[in-house]
């Protein structure tokens, strides 16, 4: 589900006398009339519901006005986010923004005509909109347009079969808990979905938004179903090159994520076989649990052993609160100086903010009060600082000159703060070698603070661009839309400065060394947004992790070079443990998992729908062919043209072509699916629906570096990568009989015992003919 702004329409004197809807709620349009008494009747009782996530623009765009001059702001639909079809009465026009009553209304309407066992609804905004739905659509008219749709819902909400998501594009502007709780890649069935194919629906229309601009509201309706039912026809013709195009890429990418997801369990059975008992059951636990609260333990996800800076106060206050007269002296010591160092890096933050707020000088009186103000509050926190520094840091406090000990106005910018990072004239012996590593220990945890904080602002700045190209226009709108960015900007600047401040205070700490690999340099240019490409580079560094963690074993060099086509930052690093199995290795083994499995799932997907595409056309002649009977043909006596044997005959020779043209499209298109149907029952045959590959090649040629992996797999056709290892008897694919082929899912004793036989045995072992 999603709305569009760009398909408004203008307030006109059109009237339903002069502009009538031909095709009122017949379509894909709501039905006018009763669409807006529902409007009118919810947005009585509407109550405001605060959002326990990110601020999104669909919330903020849902409790605006309705646009001046603007009969409709916009259109909101509901779609098949597999095929991109769109639903039948799931278009609807937004009133005053993309409020949830309107986004229930089509949501409703698309299920009316659904019979499926199952449901998985996306939307950006699918952890708000979710929360109260149950309590919404209760309240809806009973003998409404969408009834049916309500009655489909709560029989779906009772039997637990509806579950909500987010597309992939906008989990990413979500707190961490929804991007666990709502991820589409994490949520088994889906294959690999996107969800986005409803911002592929909408460039198809947006080329028309001139026009249904000027449009009465009778005559925009019209045209939108006219334009829907093209879509969907045209999507119809293409269905057969779709499907085959999205097999022949699913193939070859889940040869490769099998191969990868397969050995990679192996290694780890070898060591720690119990580690990957205890991940399975995790991950069921988490699939199984429907609710899914916040704090629930999610196997995908392992909380960070750093801490933040919220974190070290945390500490330093319970220090504090600990102290008896039988506690140790250092303890409280270190807590009273890691008090002092975070009034240090306070003021650090407060002289950053200072410089990005207020011009050098000048301006009017009030920003004059309000520049003079912040400087007082600087100095008075460096007087602060000094008085702790004479009791911790005596050495120091002994070296500053008179002026540098009662800072002032004027020096407040200027002043050095002489932490243990920067002694007066650099002098080291002046500071104790345990404030100066108090100060690195709390340095590096502040550059690892900043460092989250950078990749959040940047997500948000990469769904702000694209959101404000998608949907803002209007000088008025583009100008609220770029102070958003303009604030978001900032926070990236700061992030940054913050960071670069932290990490060369942590240099003249402890110097150059090998943690400079770790935290690099950052530069102007690795702060850019999070987009589209970005973004899937950022799914593929998990498989990346898992290569490089078989690459260890195998001790094989690599140049490194491929990895810096994302900004450092965005990497997870796992060089200091890369010999050994962590919590955070067997994150990276459930998301390897999650992605075997889907492939898995997508070829079973594809292979079904090949089939019943064929079907759904031999069914369609099927129809067209009784509609050539008599009796069949019954439009009512009324109509003149029901007693008109020309028109008749002209009738039944339409839907014969029908009948042929739906004959002709099952013909071709199971001709044109055998072949990929054949690899997909091959694939699924070798391969269990958890993503082990029963047959796996060996270990060298199935997991390369990156640069070796797409040269050499684009290289070798799918049939051959499929089929590296064949079965006994060939025939036993064609239906007959072999002992080592079986059921996907399911594994004998006898293939459990040579695939332990390999992760054991080594290489020697692995090179053995399966």
């Amino acid at each position: 589900m999603d709305a569009n702004f760009r398909l408004n329409n203008k307030l006109t004197h059109s009237s339903d006398t002069k502009d009538p809807n031909l095709s009122d709620g017949c379509a894909y349009m709501a039905s006018r009339k009763e669409y807006n008494a529902y409007l009118d009747q919810s947005e009585k009782h509407k109550v405001e519901e605060p959002s326990d996530c990110s601020k999104f623009g669909a919330l903020t765009l849902a409790n605006m006005k309705g646009g001046k001059g603007m009969q409709s702001t916009g259109i909101a639909g509901c779609f098949c986010a597999r095929h991109e079809f769109v639903q039948p009465l799931g278009l609807a026009v937004l009133k005053r923004g993309e409020r949830y009553n309107t986004m229930d209304w089509v949501f409703c309407g698309a299920l009316s005509f659904l019979r499926c066992a199952e449901i998985t609804v996306s939307y950006d905004i699918a952890c708000q909109w979710s929360k109260r739905i149950h309590d919404r659509l209760a309240k809806m008219p009973p003998a409404c347009q969408v009834s049916p749709g309500i009655a489909q819902f709560f029989k779906h909400h009772i039997a637990g079969t509806i579950t909500y998501v987010v597309p992939k594009f906008h989990l990413y502007a979500h707190k961490l808990f929804c991007q666990l709780r709502f991820a589409l890649g994490l949520l088994s069935g889906t294959g690999t979905t996107d969800g986005e194919g409803c911002e592929r629906i909408w460039s198809g229309a947006n080329p028309a938004a001139s026009s249904l601009r000027e449009m009465g509201s009778g005559g925009m309706s019209d045209t939108m179903d006219d334009m829907c039912s093209s879509w969907n026809w045209r999507k119809i013709c293409g269905i057969s090159e779709l499907l085959r195009e999205r097999m022949q890429r699913t193939l070859d990418d889940a040869i490769t994520q099998t191969n990868i997801f397969t050995y990679f369990t192996e290694a780890i059975e070898a060591e720690e076989p119990a580690r990957i008992a205890q991940a399975r059951a995790a991950i069921r636990t988490w699939e199984q649990d429907s609710e899914k609260k916040e704090g629930t333990p999610c196997p995908y996800y392992v909380e960070s052993t750093v801490l933040s800076e919220a974190a070290i106060k945390l500490q330093s206050e319970l220090a504090e609160d600990s102290r008896s007269d039988t506690a140790q002296l250092d303890a409280v010591e270190q807590a009273a100086f890691a008090d002092f160092l975070m009034l240090g890096i306070k003021i650090e933050e407060a002289r950053s903010r200072f410089t990005a707020k207020h011009r050098s000088d000048g301006g009017t009186t009030k920003q004059v009060t309000d520049r003079t103000h912040d400087l007082n509050a600087i100095a008075r926190d460096i007087s602060s600082l000094r008085r702790e520094q004479e009791y911790l840091m005596p050495a120091v406090y002994a070296a500053l000159t008179s002026e540098e000990r009662h800072p002032e106005r004027r020096t407040a910018m200027t002043m050095k703060l002489f932490l243990p990072s920067d002694p007066p004239d650099g002098d080291v012996s002046l500071t104790p070698a345990a404030t100066r590593t108090v100060e690195a220990r709390v340095r590096w945890e502040l550059m690892l603070d900043e460092l989250n904080h950078l990749r959040h602002q940047l997500r948000l700045k990469g769904c702000l661009n694209r959101f404000k190209a998608q949907q803002i226009t209007g000088q008025r709108d583009n100008t609220r839309a770029r102070e958003t960015q303009e604030a978001v900007t900032a926070r990236v600047k700061r992030a940054a400065n913050a960071y670069r401040r932290h990490r060369d205070a942590y240099e003249a700490l402890v110097g150059k060394g090998d943690w400079e690999k770790t935290m690099c340099k950052l530069k102007d240019s690795d702060c850019r947004a999070l987009g589209d490409r970005l973004i899937e580079q950022v799914e593929q560094m998990s498989a990346s992790n898992a290569q490089k963690f078989m690459q260890g074993r195998r001790e094989a060099d690599t140049s490194g070079e491929t990895r810096y086509e994302l900004p450092w930052f965005w990497f997870n690093q796992f060089e200091e443990a890369s010999d050994r199995i962590t919590d955070e290795l067997m994150v990276e083994w459930c998301k390897s998992r999650a992605r075997a499995q889907h492939m898995v799932q997508e070829v079973r997907l594809l292979d079904e729908e090949m089939r019943r595409v064929v079907e759904f056309s031999e069914n369609m002649a099927k129809i067209w062919d009784k509609r050539c009977e008599p009796e069949k043909m019954d439009f009512g006596a009324k109509h003149a043209y029901a007693t008109d044997l020309g028109w008749v005959d002209g009738a039944r020779a339409y839907a014969l072509k029908q009948a042929w043209i739906r004959r002709s499209q099952a013909t071709k298109w199971r001709a044109e699916f055998a072949e990929y149907r054949a690899l997909a029952q091959r694939f699924l045959v070798l391969h269990t629906s958890e993503g082990i590959s029963i047959m796996a090649p060996n270990l060298p040629t199935a997991i390369q570096i990156e640069g070796e992996a797409g040269q050499a797999g684009a290289s070798e056709p799918i049939e051959e990568r499929i089929a590296v290892v064949e079965p006994r008897d060939p025939a036993a694919l064609e239906g007959g009989h072999d002992e080592r082929v079986v059921p996907c899912g399911q594994e004998t004793p006898q293939h459990a015992g040579e695939r332990e036989q390999r992760a054991r045995g080594g290489a020697a072992a692995r090179n053995a003919e399966v």
